[in-house]
């Protein structure tokens, strides 16, 4: 199969497809594979879009294509088109009832996609359904919780992202009607889609921890400066674009917070609490 110009869902009877973008993710990749062929639930595909990989990725989907047979498609950018690209370039090719997201560094527990897509079978006014989750570091592991009802998500929404990434299962409609992934947005591409799915359905988060995610080391000073500055905007264009109240603008203080600190200060902070 041709996977640039397949349509995922036709020769797999499935009702998600698992979109996956990676790029030089061979050390984490066996085991994100590995927790989505476990899941209880069956009735899946995974598209995985290797964005121009210069280490063993391929070699680590070739291997797992050999396991999973058609139930696994490859599409392979032949530049790095960087993630939300790369994630729009799958989801123009996703035919299924609902897509999950995962990212290659990050794993799911057995039952996640089984509870997630029954909730949406039974409340067909929701569109987008996450869970808790667990960030996974060299200091050990931390459960995040999240706000789990729709009025509590849309109460919080324009203050942080109410969904964790690799958490989250929608319906692919949906998104496909709002035009994915704004490519504009390099960082946070996610929070921007969910603030745009706003006032068009209805949002839930599952109470139980289902998903682990890698954070590794931490990101580089400079990197954090670009997603706080990015949220920022993304806070502003939409408590803007839904003329909400002024009190909003006080989610800003956390993350102006931190484009402001000086690199040296956030340096040291960084040492000190090692």
């Amino acid at each position: 199969m041709a996977a640039d110009a397949a349509r995922v869902g036709g020769s797999v009877n499935s009702q998600v497809t698992v979109l996956l973008g990676v790029h030089n993710g061979a050390d984490t990749l066996p085991r994100c594979l590995d927790s989505i062929a476990s899941q209880s639930y069956r009735d899946w595909t995974i598209l995985c879009v290797n964005d121009a990989s210069t280490d063993e990725t391929e070699q680590v989907l070739l291997t797992w294509q050999r396991k999973l047979g058609e139930r696994l498609i490859v599409s392979h950018n032949d530049h790095n088109l960087g993630l939300t690209k790369s994630l729009n370039k799958g989801l123009s090719m996703v035919n299924t009832r609902f897509t999950a997201r995962i990212d290659a560094d990050d794993w799911w527990a057995h039952e996640k996609l089984e509870q997630q897509v029954g909730f949406l079978q039974k409340h067909t006014d929701y569109g987008v359904i996450g869970c808790n989750y667990r960030n996974v570091g060299q200091h050990g592991t931390r459960q995040v919780l999240l706000p789990e009802t729709n009025e509590q998500i849309k109460r919080s929404i324009i203050r942080r992202n109410p969904f964790a990434h690799s958490c989250v299962l929608f319906r692919t409609e949906l998104v496909q009607s709002l035009g994915g992934y704004d490519e504009r947005v390099r960082y946070g591409q996610d929070y921007d889609l969910w603030l745009r799915c706003l006032p068009a359905t209805r949002f839930h988060n599952l109470p139980d921890s289902l998903c682990w995610r890698s954070v590794g080391r931490g990101i580089s000073v400079e990197k954090q400066r670009q997603q706080m500055t990015q949220s920022i905007r993304t806070q502003l264009k939409y408590i803007r674009k839904y003329r909400l109240s002024p009190v909003n603008f006080l989610s800003l203080a956390e993350p102006l917070a931190v484009v402001l600190t000086p690199n040296w200060l956030r340096q040291l902070k960084r040492r000190v609490m090692r």
